[in-house]
């Protein structure tokens, strides 16, 4: 992608970044699955770290029955739960996987989602053919400088060929055809070495089918034809132009096909039978079969395109994925680079999901701190603690959400269930109490999430929710009005001195009304005075 790739094998636990984000992308293809993982840097950089394929064969059944059969789907669960297992050793925080043509279009699909998501827990989405070929304009247009011409991209799958037109700012062509090598070999293939009659079977499939697509991209006036994928990589690899099949990771400049020499190949692979085409240098074996349909297409499109080369793309619809999840989550990029703590990032995230009011929020939360670091004789609690009461400071109103009454309990409700990375369940129920008990009842025997802590931990919640009401009191209009609060502690009091930024006497109202509670847990009284002048 953007950075130059680090060899395979790499320490797969190596550590990252705080706050960079690490992504796996599965494309479940016709003929194999394939996952890559990057890690995307605070500055937008990716940098692709490991690649994985295998060819599992859904398409090899399904295109002929329309089914895919059991032992292919059997192959493919595992082969995800494996890809699945790697991710997360590789400190993987999301794996978005999508699935294409053999699944798209088996009676069967769904099954096959659904048994995906039963045993591994794994979420595939399937796309359209239209969305498909936006996926690989994508990861072309990002790997190679298309520049302000149009370029023809084609990538020859196992069930589908996508055939795109586009520049470095937007595709003029999107089109997919059902000429994928794998469903065009189960469907007109039956001899070997190929006979004369599948061949012309082949060729008037294609002449139905590229005569017209051939002629709306010959008006876009391509500059270029760039191949990506499998079959394409198969046979610049077997004309000794490509990378090689399972050389490890691919540059995004992986080669190129050139029409005289490809010709040679061609001939060579019509006069072959399977046995003898496993033997050349280049050909993944399990494409022994298929790879004459792939070639023939090929051959049909430098002759209706008189092309004369084809450059060869190393990226394709799995890095496609990850740049489109990147471009709907800039947001969460932007929450990595200015928050490098997971476990804030965390809490914010959920913050920002439930529409948080950030100003207010984030002022109560200084202001509760101030208290917490001048009142710490009195307390005794340490950094840990310190930093739990913060973010339930920060998430006190998160419960507007649903509803601005009980919004106490509500922002509880949503601590719990809002899936906070990186806190153990204890840390999350202090949290959501210091967020339950900043207004309204003191925590009793009959709240049950209070009373299965621990008391060191009720003790936190006790201290975080006395200073939290306090600190949300002293911000009792949202206008930060309290610009800080500093704290003494005397023989029989402590006495809190406000700085107001303009007249405050609504917060030290709201302060004083809220001292109950702070009053019991810390056994002594609390004053509060304005500074003035």
């Amino acid at each position: 992608m953007s950075r130059t790739p680090t060899p395979a094998k790499q320490n797969p636990v190596e550590t990252r970044p705080t706050e960079a984000l690490r992504l796996a992308a599965i494309d479940v293809g016709s003929n194999s699955i394939h996952m890559i993982v990057a890690q995307i840097d605070s500055d937008g950089a990716v940098t692709s770290l490991w690649r994985m394929k295998e060819m599992v064969g859904l398409g090899r059944a399904s295109f002929p029955s329309k089914k895919l059969s059991a032992e292919s789907m059997q192959r493919a669960v595992q082969t995800l739960a494996r890809f699945k297992q790697a991710a997360v050793q590789r400190q993987c925080e999301k794996i978005v996987a999508v699935a294409t043509s053999a699944v798209r279009e088996a009676e069967n699909g769904g099954d096959f989602i659904e048994r995906v998501r039963e045993e591994t827990g794994q979420y595939v989405r399937v796309v359209s053919a239209k969305e498909e070929a936006r996926l690989i304009y994508l990861a072309v247009r990002h790997a190679l400088p298309l520049k302000d011409k149009p370029h023809l991209i084609v990538d020859i799958g196992g069930g589908s060929v996508e055939f795109i037109v586009g520049d470095e700012t937007r595709a003029s062509v999107l089109e997919s055809r059902k000429l994928g090598a794998a469903r065009m070999t189960a469907q007109h293939v039956r001899s070997d070495p190929l006979n004369s009659t599948d061949r012309k079977a082949l060729l008037a499939n294609y002449e139905k089918e590229l005569a017209p697509l051939c002629e709306q991209i010959l008006n876009q006036k391509p500059v270029k034809c760039i191949g990506t994928s499998g079959t394409l990589e198969n046979l610049a690899a077997m004309c000794g132009t490509g990378t090689e099949a399972g050389s490890g990771e691919v540059a995004a400049r992986a080669g190129y096909i050139e029409r005289v020499r490809f010709g040679k190949l061609l001939a060579e692979l019509l006069d072959s039978t399977s046995d003898q085409r496993a033997r050349i240098r280049g050909l993944d074996d399990q494409r022994k079969d298929q790879v004459l349909a792939g070639a023939l297409l090929v051959d049909q499109l430098f002759k209706r395109l008189n092309l004369k080369r084809i450059e060869m793309c190393g990226h394709a619809l799995r890095e496609g994925i990850l740049l489109d999840y990147l471009s709907r989550h800039v947001p969460e990029m932007k929450i990595r680079r200015d928050i490098p703590d997971p476990r804030r990032r965390s809490v914010v995230d959920l913050a920002r999901r439930c529409d948080w009011h950030e100003t207010h929020s984030e002022h109560v939360a200084r202001l509760c701190m101030r208290l917490f670091d001048d009142l710490k004789p009195l307390h005794g609690l340490g950094p840990i603690e310190r930093e739990l009461i913060d973010y339930g400071a920060l998430l006190h109103d998160i419960g507007w959400h649903i509803s601005r009454e009980k919004h106490h309990k509500h922002g509880q409700y949503l601590i719990l269930n809002g899936d906070l990375k990186n806190f153990t369940p204890e840390e999350i129920d202090v949290i959501a109490c210091i967020c339950r008990y900043h207004r309204k009842r003191t925590p009793t025997r009959k709240h049950k999430i209070y009373c299965r802590l621990p008391s060191r931990l009720r003790r936190v919640v006790d201290v975080g929710s006395a200073l939290l009401r306090i600190s949300d009191g002293l911000d009792r209009s949202h206008t930060t009005s309290v610009r800080d609060v500093r704290c003494t502690i005397e023989e029989r009091r402590v006495r809190c001195m406000l700085t107001p930024r303009v007249d405050a006497e609504l917060e030290l109202w709201g302060a004083r009304r809220k001292r109950e509670w702070f009053e019991k847990v810390f056994k002594m009284p609390i004053a509060f005075d304005l500074a003035r002048g």
